[in-house]
């Protein structure tokens, strides 16, 4: 996902990106991993959240916190321009006390050096320039610091779906090249030219070259999204004007390059 998707799903108001259960942050394996973290930190520790989106992690600090009678200082960075006090159901209470920093990379703390006593992060390094980002995160770290991150291994589902989302988008957008081929077919039919034909039939042929890779697996939003999107614009070619036209092609095009 881009940064611009990771930012509409955080407004959506989602806590947890990969839930595990019913409950709206994480249960099971996940929060008992964090519980044992926080619980071993010191009353008044200064705390990292990095990636933190929606704050899911940084709310399970100060619930263990507040579990034990202890206060934690909890700064929690995203690079999205994040806002779960406004984003979260009832976040002005759940998150009091926590301070949210949007548009933070974690390969550029705005944080003093040695002013932490410990960092946190699940599903965030991966999303990072991991050199920059570890240096970085030592720097805002106290001597004897403690820190602990959660990420997706690389046989992981999440990992294996996206790189078979992003072989979809190259099938998509330098492959079959299917909305070039969309504009040439729109284009001939609307000036009459004597390659309408040709360009009718490169069109089908993308598209079923595209319906074929959709039918061979259950992990099809991208193909979906296109095939959806070409049907449905050239279908309202006649009612469209062609500024219209291309601002739908445009926008759908934009959204399988991010």
């Amino acid at each position: 996902m881009s940064l611009h998707h990771w930012e509409s799903y955080y407004r959506g108001g989602a806590l947890a990106s990969c839930p595990m259960g019913a409950a709206a942050s994480y249960t099971l394996e996940l929060r008992g991993v964090w519980e044992e973290f926080f619980g071993a930190l010191p009353d008044g520790a200064r705390l990292l959240d990095v990636g933190t989106g929606n704050g899911a992690i940084a709310l399970i600090a100060s619930e263990v916190a507040a579990a034990d009678g202890r206060h934690f200082e909890i700064h929690g960075t995203d690079l999205a321009d994040i806002d779960p006090l406004r984003d979260v159901a009832d976040g002005a209470r759940l998150f009091r006390g926590i301070r949210f920093h949007p548009r933070v990379a974690t390969e550029q703390l705005p944080f003093e050096a040695a002013s932490f006593d410990a960092a946190s992060g699940q599903y965030a390094l991966e999303y990072t320039e991991l050199p920059r980002a570890l240096a970085e995160l030592a720097r805002v770290l106290k001597p004897g610091a403690q820190a602990q991150f959660i990420l997706h291994h690389g046989d992981s589902v999440v990992a294996a779906k996206a790189r078979e989302s992003l072989q979809q988008s190259a099938l998509v957008l330098e492959d079959t090249h299917v909305f070039r081929r969309l504009r040439r077919f729109l284009e001939a039919e609307r000036s009459g030219q004597r390659s309408l034909r040709r360009t009718k039939d490169d069109l089908l042929a993308a598209m079923q070259r595209l319906q074929q890779a959709a039918a061979a697996t259950d992990n099809r939003l991208t193909l979906d999204v296109t095939i959806d999107a070409v049907t449905k614009l050239v279908a309202a070619r006649g009612q469209l004007s062609p500024a219209t036209l291309e601002s739908g092609i445009a926008r759908v095009e934009s959204d399988i390059r991010a």
